[in-house]
């Protein structure tokens, strides 16, 4: 076949010809012009960025008739077998086919033996790392004292495959990727050379595909350049290798941003219809939100994944729009959702719903953001907009529903807390806010005026530290005492069982036991659901609370606990109550009862509030469950 691929047609000849390695060509020239070439080299990088090319030059700059010599001339007959695959003293071997200790020892005995018409003889073990671990065994001895004509070149993808005792013996040099600009900067010239036409974002758009590759590149290029036109277009190119226009890609974010469901449906669809791939669709909608997020923070002027200066300035504005934790929020739902996407039967179904699910992401606010919001609202100011909307307080009323989004356009309803007194808002326990709810009925609880009535003792104030919870209880108003004459201050008696210090009495000790099982449950829902089962009586000063009889609402029956139970009733009726907790009492039981009361403990252990919490938040499941009596 007398077509060569651009791949070959335009591989280096000579140092100077290498794309972007120049920091390995540069010391391997001064190498061979102050003789201070080594036996053995060991040369690493990723796939198709000159590992063999290279050591194909160093073979002929070893072997030219003119040299050593960093510039091999590359007409001489050792230089021409080189570079034609068919020179004796030059072997190129595969390590991968040929990994055998077998193979290795038949290298052994052939270096052996003095070159036939060169100068040395030159060993190429490319994929090294493909070795046996008896063939690297074999192969140590022959590369640290090898024959004094022979220098060995091993090339590698993987080298932290390759034993150390390997590496040791050889001098390391460690490929580059090239940036996408060296890459398009070197199409471009086999597109010149070719006597072909190519628009310079098409050559980015292939520089990018290639990942680094040079040799990807041309294999790239080679296919665009395969229809046999002069000139292409950006469409044509984007055709041709079966892409997602970028385009695309810019169009989709910026709905997701803006919440527009519908945008993101149509534009899924334009890239399924045409027949992207939604892979590299997916992939490229996380490049872009990457690009974005660092975008947002470089400074003018900066080289960034390779992108051109005004491919950044407009990346920088668009960022500018959005706040950063917003940003990272949206990468973090396209990541944790690739791996079901790359699972899924139909990618594009599950493509759809996680950008769904980002257009209905509210804006993330930074705690800077936070801060100077309150401080806006402590100040009576109006606080900043949302980082790319006009989402504040005076639109709040006014919001119209849309698709919701990042946008922050999203229908609310007009809450509105007065801030002042009046007698339409005085409830029975105080003032408490209205509800006026923009012309709507009042929400379960509430009524037009405000919520519904709840107990407070009287002359009871709100607690300060348990603000917002109101027992449900409603006790007798108190009467207004008449005036009585200042009297010497006396000791004051101890409080009568049942009686409220402030001025009334206290509510039944049901009532009582009922009132402190919900506002227990506030702190202490462990316990509050054994208060919600126990039975409580006054027995001289103190209020007893029986708990139910099992093993683990026993264990709750401690001097600590009574403190806490002590606290909650002097907080919810203004006086100091005495509590006793003592555990129920289990009757004599059959052993068919006992079963059955096992089974009983073990629903109850199961049905625990901190189980159920637990599984929730470690989305875990039950394996075995132990009804020992916990320790105190």
């Amino acid at each position: 076949m007398s077509y060569l691929v651009l791949a070959r047609k335009y591989r280096p000849s000579t140092f100077s010809d290498v794309v972007g390695q120049e920091h390995i060509t540069r010391t391997l020239a001064g190498a061979l012009e102050t003789d201070r070439l080594a036996h053995a080299f060991c040369f690493t990088g990723p796939r198709g960025v000159g590992k063999t090319s290279v050591a194909r030059i160093l073979a002929k700059a070893l072997n030219c008739e003119n040299g050593p010599t960093k510039d091999p001339c590359g007409k001489c007959v050792h230089c021409l077998e080189i570079d034609q695959g068919r020179a004796v003293d030059v072997q190129e071997i595969d390590a991968a086919s040929n990994s055998r200790v077998e193979d290795v020892r038949e290298l052994r005995e052939v270096i052996r033996y003095r070159p036939q018409s060169a100068r040395f003889k030159v060993t190429i073990l490319d994929e090294v790392h493909m070795l046996s671990k008896a063939a690297f065994n074999a192969l140590l001895k022959t590369l640290e004292e090898p024959p004094e004509h022979a220098v060995f070149i091993l090339a590698t993808t993987d080298v932290h495959k390759v034993p150390l005792t390997i590496l040791s013996r050889c001098q390391r040099y460690d490929f580059r990727r090239l940036s996408p600009a060296v890459l398009a900067g070197n199409m471009a010239s086999i597109v010149e050379a070719e006597g072909c036409v190519m628009q310079p974002e098409s050559l980015n758009l292939m520089a990018r595909e290639a990942d680094g590759s040079v040799r990807d590149s041309l294999s790239i290029l080679d296919q665009v350049l395969s229809v046999g036109k002069k000139e292409y277009s950006h469409q044509e190119v984007v055709e041709l290798l079966g892409l997602v226009d970028k385009a695309l890609v810019h169009e989709t974010a910026q709905a997701v941003l803006a919440g527009d469901a519908s945008k993101v449906l149509d534009l899924v669809g334009q890239v399924y219809g045409a027949g992207g791939e939604m892979q590299s669709f997916y992939a490229g909608l996380q490049e872009h939100f990457r690009n974005l997020a660092a975008a947002r923070d470089v400074a003018e002027g900066t080289e960034l994944f390779g992108l051109t200066q005004d491919e950044l300035a407009d990346l920088k504005k668009e960022a500018m729009a959005t706040s950063p934790e917003t940003l990272h929020e949206v990468f973090d739902v396209l990541a944790r959702s690739e791996d079901l996407f790359r699972r899924a039967a139909q990618p594009r179904l599950v493509m759809e719903m996680t950008l769904l699910k980002l257009t209905q992401v509210k804006p993330v606010l930074g705690l800077d953001q936070i801060v100077n919001r309150l401080s806006a609202i402590a100040g009576g100011q109006q606080p900043p907009p949302l980082p790319g909307s006009d989402f504040g307080p005076s639109s709040v009323q006014g919001a119209s529903g849309g698709s919701g989004g990042f946008s922050g356009h999203r229908a609310a309803p007009d809450l509105k807390m007065n801030s002042g007194f009046s007698p339409e808002n005085q409830g029975e326990g105080g003032f408490t806010p209205s509800y006026q709810g923009g012309g709507k009925s009042a929400p379960d609880g509430l009524t037009e005026k405000g919520p519904l009535p709840s107990y407070r003792g009287p002359g009871v104030k709100e607690p300060e530290e348990k603000q917002g919870f109101t027992p449900s209880y409603q006790g007798p108003k108190p009467q207004a005492a008449p005036e009585t004459p200042a009297r010497e201050p006396q000791e004051k008696a101890p409080p009568k069982p049942g009686a409220n210090p402030r001025g009334g009495a206290l509510p039944p000790p049901e009532k009582v036991l009922e009132e402190l099982s919900r506002y227990a449950g506030r702190s202490e829902p462990s316990l509050a659901s054994y208060l919600s089962r126990s039975r409580a009586v006054v027995e001289g000063d103190k209020l007893v609370i029986t708990l139910p009889s099992s093993p683990l609402a026993a264990s709750c029956a401690t001097e600590e606990n009574q403190a806490k139970l002590e606290e909650m009733l002097a907080e919810l009726f203004g006086s100091p109550v005495s509590v006793l907790l003592k555990a129920g009492e289990a009757p004599q039981q059959s052993p068919e009862e006992q079963g059955a009361s096992q089974m009983e403990l073990l629903n109850e252990l199961a049905n625990h509030s901190a189980v159920q919490e637990a599984l929730e938040v470690f989305e875990a499941q039950v394996v075995s469950l132990n009804p020992e009596r916990p320790s105190k």
